[in-house]
């Protein structure tokens, strides 16, 4: 019985050992595949740095391809946006402010749509009628955007910008009847 006195009942804990070089070492190998992979991913993407305003479609085609395209971005605009369709005179009232905002920016996204054409005097051509597109689309947006009342001199420039848009379009080639 000697024996089974001499060993102690009590249970001593010991702290773990610590790891902190395995801890390190672990974090550094996980930056540096994370570095590597965000350096691959980086350069993978070619380095673009293109904007919202740069994702039109690359230049091709004619002027005529331009403006079939074109053609049918009209069609199908006044088919969503039945605002578009009623004539310029509509775009006076006050009231239907919001849906000819909406019909502008869908026909300016549309036109943006459809790559400009390839010649450099064709695509100068086009771009002059998408520069004013993009004016009438901001003076509705600033129309709509606004808490001041509208006057109807506001609303009469924005809707002479959307005439002379869709006038430059037709003077190209393009078939915009179905919006006035």
């Amino acid at each position: 019985m000697k024996l089974l006195e001499d060993v102690s009942s009590a249970v001593t804990h010991r702290p773990p050992p610590r790891r902190t070089k395995l801890t390190l070492g672990v974090a550094a190998v996980f930056l540096l595949v994370a570095a590597v992979v965000g350096i691959v991913l980086v350069a993978s993407s070619g380095g673009s740095d293109d904007t919202a305003a740069d994702s039109d479609p690359r230049p091709s085609g004619t002027l005529a391809d331009w403006a079939t395209g074109v053609t049918d971005a009209c069609t199908t605009v006044a088919a969503e946006q039945p605002i578009m369709a009623q004539g310029p005179e509509v775009r006076l009232d006050v009231a239907n402010l919001p849906a000819v905002e909406a019909g502008t920016r869908a026909l300016v996204g549309a036109v943006h749509d459809v790559p400009l054409p390839a010649e450099e005097a064709e695509q100068t051509q086009a771009n002059a009628v998408v520069v004013t597109g993009d004016q009438a689309a901001q003076a509705w947006t600033a129309l709509t955007g606004s808490t001041a009342e509208t006057t109807p001199e506001q609303v009469t420039q924005a809707a002479e910008l959307t005439a002379g848009f869709v006038a430059g379009l037709t003077q190209l080639g393009v078939n915009c009847t179905p919006i006035g």
